[in-house]
């Protein structure tokens, strides 16, 4: 859970105290067993099922794809051949069902091979066949010589062996023999093709020589390469006369356009108009026009001067006479270089209808020349078809011959050049089956069984959302931990609430006087007048943390007072040993009846138990408390200890069952909230806490009650319980007992 979460979880910011290290060991120290009653069952189970299958060994053969000549290569009469289609025709026929259906056969034909492949399935009891037993798959890596690799898988290393072997022999058997055979069938089909392209080519020849004699036209070829050539002079010049006449459209395109933005704002400033004449300069063929390169460098200069004097000490102003002056000679300049660019675009404009004048002169003249050709176009036409087949008919008697040469030289070659794919690898008994994979098997369970047994505690410790460290207080509430409780166990039930004032564990009295320091710290007035000590609910401990912070206080010379507010089941006196039949209630009742009752009759009431500690009882029960606390005379009554007393240190019911506390904590000045180790949800605790907040009155923090003593050095959270839990563990291993200092 990361900050923003903890923020969004607890409603106040974090105070940046997070699991270390050391707590998630201390978590982990917790829950093991609990993980481990998880983690070694679910592991041992995943090891045991997986090692529960059949094994299976794997023997690999392999062959070497390198690629020959492209004189050599049986796939296409290509010179040039990439590699791929080789690797593909190789995959194809390595994966093919006559290859599988030729190993199944020769397998089946072979007793010892067939008995061998078969004897781990008669062995188990289980019926196969060879067909069925033959399992293998084909791969191909590496680049330029790749490598087809066999990998075959049986019930025995020597099976798989056989299986390898045999798939490797086979396929080069099938390789050879269908290489042979296309060889021998590719060089009959291209001689019988030959021969017929020659008749053809002799043919077309004979036509055409009886053409000519029966039509007269022995120099008909140079008739119409004349015709031709006077064609394409004509033509070029129509294509000199576009392309000049489109070249000067776009320039006068690039002018006008300029022009025209020029001419659409008037109010262009010298700057703006520099920046749009500078774009005539770029353009090509205008740039030499009559003045324009003088003019050019004029604007130039001028523009030069100007920003000269811009730049001139303070600069010049527009209204300068230098400024005006060469505002005006810019701005003549301008209009120069604007007629001259006007003249620029009649001369293009005549220019382009020169050049259209003299495409249809040279239009005309190409009509000319095909109305010449049309008088010999039927003997043109039919020449012209006859030299098409005769040039088709030649092209593929060329080609035809190529690949009978090609062919006749790769039958020419020996075999075992002429075959690109190599034994690469022999198939051998492997010495482990690869399935199942022990070793793999044994990390994925030890992963299973880690993964588990640290998981599983902080899974718990999340969903346990009861608080029960320091760690839950001050993120997920956000409060302040005022002290840590141990469990005690030393000090009977009856006398606990007087362990500071009997003094019967210097260890735990150092705590209560670490947090009654505490409470000076944290305390909104220099010392509060009035404590309120509650829990969310009963047997948490608040009167055990009441009776002893008073105590406490009281040895610290504050005169103090102690009230049991719980007035619906009261029990502080038994400790003390007083009597609980006059006290906080009866002074109420007979408050309204005598006004000087607080000066004459209360002190009888007050009891000091211990030197400077006085307590107000109960003084019997009542279930009217907010009726109580609403009356004057409540109010009277602790107007009066304030002006007494130092501290009133006040038990109360818990917050979490009735609204006692709530409606006292208006009057209180701080309030400590007690929490026992393990017992309440901190969603309830963080409630209450903010009612409490919300009646005004500062919460001093929460105190931790009951911490078992295996978790003394800090359960979870060990920095949090800083110095006053040391103490504890540590106290009498330094100071040793009372009697002995």
């Amino acid at each position: 859970m990361d900050d923003n979460q903890l923020e969004n979880f607890s409603g106040n910011k974090p105070s940046g105290k997070v699991k270390g290290i050391s707590d998630f060991l201390l978590i982990l120290r917790d829950r093991w067993m609990v993980s481990l009653t998880l983690a070694l069952p679910i592991s041992l189970f995943f090891a045991y099922n997986s090692l529960q299958v059949p094994e299976y060994y794997e023997s690999k053969s392999s062959f070497r794809l390198i690629p020959p000549p492209a004189i050599i290569n049986l796939q296409k009469v290509d010179r040039e051949q990439s590699i791929q289609p080789l690797i593909s025709k190789h995959l194809d026929g390595l994966n093919s069902a006559d290859l599988r259906a030729q190993v199944v056969t020769k397998i089946e034909n072979t007793p010892e091979l067939k008995t061998e492949l078969l004897a781990p399935y008669i062995s188990s009891g289980i019926a196969s066949s060879v067909s069925a037993a033959i399992s293998y798959s084909i791969a191909v890596s590496g680049e330029g010589r790749p490598r087809f690799t066999i990998s075959a898988t049986a019930r025995s290393g020597k099976s798989a062996m056989i299986i390898a072997r045999e798939v490797q022999s086979e396929y080069e058997l099938l390789h050879k023999s269908k290489s042979n055979l296309k060889i021998e069938s590719a060089k009959q089909t291209l001689e019988t093709l030959l021969r017929q392209e020659l008749d053809k080519e002799t043919s077309i020849k004979d036509k055409m020589a009886n053409y000519r004699i029966e039509n007269n036209s022995p120099f008909l070829d140079d008739i119409k390469k004349d015709n031709a050539t006077r064609k394409s002079q004509y033509q070029a010049e129509i294509t000199k006369c576009n392309i000049e006449n489109l070249r000067i459209q776009s320039t006068l395109d690039q002018i006008k356009s300029i022009q025209n933005k020029i001419s659409a704002d008037p109010s262009l400033s010298i700057e703006e108009k520099f920046e749009s004449f500078k774009l005539f300069f770029q353009i090509s063929g205008i740039e030499i026009y009559g003045d324009i390169p003088t003019l050019r460098k004029s604007i130039f200069d001028l523009y030069k001067t100007r920003r000269d004097y811009q730049e001139l000490g303070t600069g010049y102003l527009d209204n300068h006479p230098k400024m005006l002056t060469n505002t005006r000679q810019i701005q003549d300049t301008y209009g120069q270089l604007a007629r001259q660019v006007k003249e620029a675009i009649k001369d293009m404009e005549d220019r382009q209808t020169e050049l259209s004048a003299l495409s249809k002169d040279f239009t005309k003249a190409m009509n000319v020349v095909q109305n010449e050709a049309g008088e010999i176009s039927l003997i043109e036409d039919q020449i012209s078809t006859l030299q098409r087949e005769l040039q088709i008919v030649q092209a593929s008697t060329s080609q035809m011959q190529r690949r009978l040469n090609d062919v006749r030289i790769e039958q020419a070659f020996p075999q075992d050049q002429d075959d690109p794919l190599q034994k690469d690898q022999f198939a051998t008994v492997p010495g482990a089956p690869f399935s199942p994979d022990k070793a793999g098997i044994h990390k994925k369970a030890l992963g299973i069984f880690l993964g588990i047994f640290l998981v599983v505690p902080f899974l718990l410790e999340f969903i346990d959302n009861r608080i029960k460290s320091p760690w839950d207080i001050e993120v997920f509430l956000g409060r302040e931990l005022i002290s840590g409780i141990p469990k005690i166990s030393n000090v009977v039930e009856t006398e606990r609430p007087l362990i500071v004032g009997n003094d019967l564990d210097d260890s735990l009295g150092e705590s209560f006087r670490s947090m009654f320091s505490k409470i000076q710290m944290h305390s909104k007035t220099d010392f509060p007048k009035i404590i309120l000590v509650t829990s969310a609910i009963p047997s948490e401990g608040k009167s055990l943390i009441s009776a002893n912070l008073a105590y406490t206080c009281a040895n610290h010379g504050k005169k103090t007072t102690l009230i049991d507010f719980d007035l619906r089941r009261p029990g502080l006196h038994k400790f003390v040993g007083l009597e609980n039949e006059e006290g906080l209630i009866t002074i109420i009742n007979e408050m309204s009846s005598s006004p000087q009752y607080l000066k004459e009759k209360l002190p009888k009431h007050l009891k000091e138990i211990h030197p400077n500690l006085n307590m107000l009882t109960s003084g019997g029960k009542t279930r009217s408390v907010t009726e109580l606390i609403e009356k004057n005379e409540f109010l009277k009554l602790i107007t009066h200890l304030k002006s007494t007393s130092d501290i009133i240190i006040v038990d109360s019911p818990p917050i979490g069952l009735f609204p006692d506390a709530l409606a006292f904590s208006k009057i209180a000045d701080d309030v400590i909230f007690v929490t026992r180790y393990g017992k309440v949800a901190r969603r309830v605790a963080k409630g209450l806490l903010a009612s409490i907040e919300e009646s005004g009155t500062n919460i001093l923090g929460v105190v931790l009650n009951d911490l078992p003593q295996k978790k003394s050095t800090g359960y979870y959270y060990s920095g949090y319980y800083g110095y006053g839990y040391y103490r504890y563990k540590y106290y009498n291993k330094y100071y040793g007992n009372s009697e002995s200092t």
